[in-house]
């Protein structure tokens, strides 16, 4: 018998191998172009390097910096020596010896070379002093290019064989062994009773083949009768199952859902944190690099003896300058950090600690301005300065969070400004009330009873989920253990007003909330 698996691993381990040979010729030629480029960027660097530190050291005869400069320049494998001969009698070259190090070249000694680099020394733009020569070998850029020859073909074969036994076991799992598995169970169905005489046709001889003759010797043995009652069982069986199975799927979807309503406000974080601080870190990077580049040239200046007091002086006012801005945006970076920090860790765990309502309101309206940057909304917070509350501070962030963005994308949706208001008080040593006002345009009368429905949105087209303030109302309800009730009038605003215990619950756990 012919069989698929055969066919299917040859054809598939020739078309990998096509693949990655094509892929590792282009990368290989890619590579060449990029090696070739290298070099004559290096050559090209040397030049200017030698073009630019030769020609002090010449004027003055000194042979030692002279040998340094060489040096320095021979590190780059592919530079076997490099000869400077000046007009005065300068005579001078440094070559590597077969050891790997550097000795002194004679005058008459020619290097055997694939390039040479000839660089006239020229005094202050002006005074010819000479020429440096550099000897060039492509050897070990052959020896760089042979290497990642042998790399890629070493990294080709290894994927080659990696893929392909990855997609044999595969294979082999989730295709032939159900098919074996198949074709096992309908012959051993041919010994049932009841037999029935309809027939298939498959003329392939392979192993679909093998389950359709299977499946032909089965219905040769059904009679009618019980065919029909077993078909109507599994249909009804099948029903049931896509049944349950899509009701199953409509709790996991709507579970994601408020799950993913309940990390909204925590992306708004995310996104002001990264926005407020780009400035101050952008100003303080552009600083450095500026005290950087007025370092470099003071260096200059001082390493070329060219330094005068005055260069001194307006580098120190510069460095003075530069380090007072970056002091002053570290700072502000560090602030606005500090202002951030206390609410992103409260919403990214369920902790419950003792919390300054006062003092946790700002820092919850500080995270949110960033999202309220644009929309020249007023925020005014009026609280007592003594109400401290044993609670879920990340679950509190929650609500005031999702209330003051249903103010900002509801309240003044088509609005160029708006107020909110956010008041807390003490009913008693045990319970606080707090009510968050806007003067936006309020909620129709037929929606203030379905607001805190579950999807109960007025912006479906416009990605609403309509979970934002049902996720309010669990929460309030449920972890934090109080109610909350809604006002709104028609182009007046809408107040809503929570009444909570100063002490939260014990054992509210988070999946009550969804």
């Amino acid at each position: 018998m012919k069989s698929i698996k055969t066919k299917l691993m040859f054809w598939l381990m020739a078309w990998i191998t096509a693949i990655l040979g094509t892929t590792g010729l282009f990368s290989y030629l890619h590579n060449q172009e990029r090696n070739e480029a290298d070099y004559q960027s290096q050559r090209a660097a040397v030049k200017a390097r030698l073009a630019m530190s030769l020609p002090h050291s010449v004027w003055q005869l000194d042979d030692e910096n002279v040998r340094l400069t060489l040096d320095s320049e021979l590190s780059w494998p592919s530079i076997i020596a490099i000869s400077v001969k000046g007009e005065s009698g300068l005579s001078l070259g440094r070559s590597h010896d077969s050891d790997g190090s550097i000795r002194d070249m004679p005058p008459s000694e020619e290097p055997r070379s694939d390039d040479m680099l000839n660089i006239p020394i020229v005094y202050q733009g002006k005074e010819h002093l000479g020429n440096a020569t550099v000897y060039l070998s492509r050897q070990a850029l052959a020896k760089h290019q042979r290497d990642q020859l042998i790399e890629l073909s070493a990294q080709i074969l290894l994927l080659d064989v990696m893929i392909f036994m990855i997609m044999s076991f595969n294979l082999q799992r989730f295709l032939f062994q159900p098919l074996a598995r198949l074709q096992q169970a309908l012959n051993t169905a041919i010994r049932a009773p009841d037999a029935s005489g309809a027939q298939v046709t498959h003329v392939a001889d392979d192993e679909i083949g093998g389950i359709v003759n299977g499946f032909n010797r089965i219905v040769a043995r059904t009679a009618g009768d019980l065919a029909k009652r077993t078909e109507a069982e599994a249909v009804a069986r099948a029903e049931r199952d896509r049944a349950e199975e899509a009701y199953r799927q409509l709790m996991e979807a709507q579970q994601t859902l408020v799950e993913t309503e309940k990390m909204a406000s925590l992306g708004s974080l995310v996104a002001g944190v990264a926005h407020e601080i780009n400035t101050p870190v952008g100003i303080t990077l552009t600083t450095a690099s500026h005290l950087g580049t007025a370092t470099s040239h003071i260096i200059e200046k001082v390493d070329g003896g060219t330094v005068k007091k005055s260069d001194f002086q307006a580098y120190l006012d510069t460095a003075k300058e530069c380090s007072d801005l970056i002091l002053s945006n570290a700072e502000r970076a560090a602030n606005l950090i500090h202002s951030f920090k206390q609410v992103a860790v409260d919403q990214t765990s369920e902790a419950r600690r003792s919390f300054q309502l006062q003092d946790y309101l700002n820092e919850v309206i500080t995270s949110l301005k960033p999202r309220f940057k644009h929309a020249n909304t007023t925020i005014s917070v009026q609280c007592e300065e003594d109400i401290l509350l044993d609670s879920y501070p990340g679950s509190f962030a929650q609500v005031v969070t999702n209330l003051m963005v249903n103010s900002l994308v509801h309240g003044f949706e088509n609005r160029s400004s708006g107020k909110i208001l956010i008041e807390a008080r003490r009913n008693n040593p045990h319970y606080i009330t707090l009510t968050l006002s806007d003067d936006g345009k309020g909620i129709p009368p037929e929606n203030l009873s379905r607001v805190f429905d579950p999807f109960f949105t007025t912006r479906r087209g416009s990605g609403g989920s309509g979970l934002g303030l049902n996720i309010v109302y669990n929460i309030v309800r449920q972890r934090l253990g109080g109610s909350i009730e809604v006002h709104s009038e028609v182009n007046k605003g809408t107040t809503f007003t929570i009444t909570m215990p100063c002490s939260a619950p014990v054992n509210q756990s988070k999946e009550n909330i969804a």
